[in-house]
């Protein structure tokens, strides 16, 4: 279902069903998820529409920039160590219209065939609110169902002398770029810094070089995903999550 598409077109999987057809004048671009329909009108011709993963942070309505993806178990990282695991994500599809050259890109539509769970971090008096999602740890990419989840190379790094016991991470939609192919992909670091607190973020990458010659497969025609957090034109907002209630 990923992909560039030229209207006319209709596309359907897993029970959705996208088309895009001109009515006189007017393009109309008519969606549907389970008992869930959304139609809008496009004026102006000359455009694409591209399908496409975004950041799990925008269904049922934006609620948080956060994500915390709990581990199925604890893991235990020896100080000093720096290793490499496997998660798993959730992702949701995001619908962009754009010109030939994708100068100007616009949101149309974005939904989730995932369950939406919540949850707090940190103290109930100035914790966080993140979307919620558990995942086994893995020392391999796995499979997965891209319309559904991702596969996150995340590099742990313990800065400190002590052991570090880790049963979750967190993450901020500022800074996350997906990948896409048969499969989506994201790169992500935890950085361990004392007993109680870490930094998370993402690490970019580019089509050519790393990610060509990721275990996934060969990523020749891997593209960058257009992410629904990366349109807007926001001032200053940190790109890092700083983990200060323990993880």
């Amino acid at each position: 279902m990923y992909g560039y598409y030229e209207p006319p077109f209709s596309v359907e999987k897993e029970g959705i069903s996208i088309s895009v057809e001109k009515i006189g004048e007017r393009w109309v671009y008519k969606r549907t998820l389970g008992t869930e329909e959304v139609e809008k009108i496009i004026l102006g011709d000359g455009k694409h529409i591209i399908i496409n993963p975004v950041e799990p942070l925008n269904t049922p309505k934006e609620i948080t920039p956060n994500l915390l993806i709990e581990f199925e178990k604890t893991l235990l990282l020896a100080g000093g160590e720096k290793k490499q695991i496997y998660l798993t994500f959730p992702v949701e599809i995001g619908i962009f219209i754009s010109d030939k050259g994708n100068k100007s890109i616009q949101l149309l539509d974005v939904m989730s065939l995932v369950r939406q769970k919540f949850t707090l971090y940190g103290e109930v008096s100035n914790g966080v609110v993140c979307k919620h999602w558990k995942s086994n740890i893995y020392s391999s990419p796995p499979s997965s169902n891209p319309l559904q989840e991702g596969v996150m190379e995340l590099t742990l790094r313990n800065a400190s002398s002590d052991w570090a016991s880790i049963s979750k991470v967190v993450f901020s939609a500022y800074g996350m770029k997906l990948y896409y192919d048969g499969d989506v992909f994201m790169k992500g670091r935890m950085d361990i810094l004392n007993r109680n607190t870490a930094e998370t973020g993402f690490e970019l990458q580019h089509i050519s070089g790393e990610l060509r010659n990721h275990p996934l497969k060969d990523r020749k025609s891997r593209k960058e995903a257009f992410g629904v957090y990366s349109l807007r034109k926001l001032g200053f907002v940190p790109l890092k999550f700083y983990m200060g209630w323990g993880f």
